[in-house]
């Protein structure tokens, strides 16, 4: 029994990103996909793995929905900086 294909929309809605996001990694050869009359079309498993990679995106990745409240940091107090001098230059050789 064949596979049933998905279309760049369906899969975009099951995965749950973007059309222009999936056709550019189809474009980045990121993601499988067959072109049948232009269109890409894809596999089952290979949306399974686009779901499974997008699970384990760490969270610092993730966009921010809502940030909680939080205590506002303090400020960090910064010491005034002091120019370094250049080392003095020193002469190899005889010297005048």
């Amino acid at each position: 029994m064949p596979l049933v294909m998905k279309t760049l929309r369906e899969a975009a809605a099951e995965v749950g990103i973007p059309e222009a996001e999936l056709k550019a990694m189809v474009d980045l050869k990121k993601v499988r996909a067959i072109l049948k009359r232009g269109q890409p079309l894809f596999a089952p498993d290979e949306l399974a793995k686009i779901k499974r990679l997008r699970k384990t995106v760490p969270e610092s990745a993730k966009p921010v929905v809502a940030a909680a409240p939080s205590v506002a940091p303090k400020p960090v107090t910064a010491r005034p900086s002091v120019p370094k001098r250049p080392p003095p230059s020193r002469r190899i050789g005889p010297q005048q």
